[in-house]
């Protein structure tokens, strides 16, 4: 159902030629094809791809980060360190530009997760503190904050 939706919505920005709501529905068809079907590398990847050529060219610098992280989350769950590594920094990046907590969060937790896998508890420790910063700076829950239902 989730993916009829982005699928539709898609088909409608793209007739009356919305971009911006083009990569905002991309990014959410990427997350679905991972999380709810084994297309994730036939459609997950390409759609995330497409919503970050999108918003690079059109400078949406407040939603750039979105489908940077929704790379990281699917290189890192398939098992692609390097690549994740590449998108969360990038996506962390744009997302200290705007001050996004949201944006911000997911970044620093999974560089975090990216050093445990690498028995970096240093560098782990560093980002699971800079995340929690990020949390009580902003005075949020980081249970409240969304993680990628595909990485369970």
């Amino acid at each position: 159902n989730a993916i009829r939706i982005c699928r539709r919505g898609l088909e409608v920005a793209t007739r009356i030629g919305d971009l911006g709501f083009q990569a905002r529905l991309l990014a959410n068809l990427a997350v679905s094809c991972c999380t709810f079907t084994d297309r994730c590398a036939a459609e997950g990847v390409p759609a995330a791809e497409k919503a970050v050529e999108i918003d690079r060219a059109l400078d949406q610098r407040d939603h750039l980060s979105v489908p940077l992280i929704v790379l990281a989350q699917i290189h890192q769950c398939h098992g692609q360190p390097k690549l994740a590594r590449k998108y969360y920094e990038e996506a962390l990046e744009v997302a200290k530009e705007i001050d996004e907590p949201q944006l911000l969060f997911p970044c620093y937790d999974g560089l975090a997760t990216l050093s445990l896998e690498h028995d970096d508890i240093d560098e782990a420790e560093r980002y699971f503190t800079l995340a929690q910063d990020v949390c009580i700076r902003h005075n949020l829950d980081p249970a409240t904050l969304v993680v990628l239902p595909f990485l369970d």
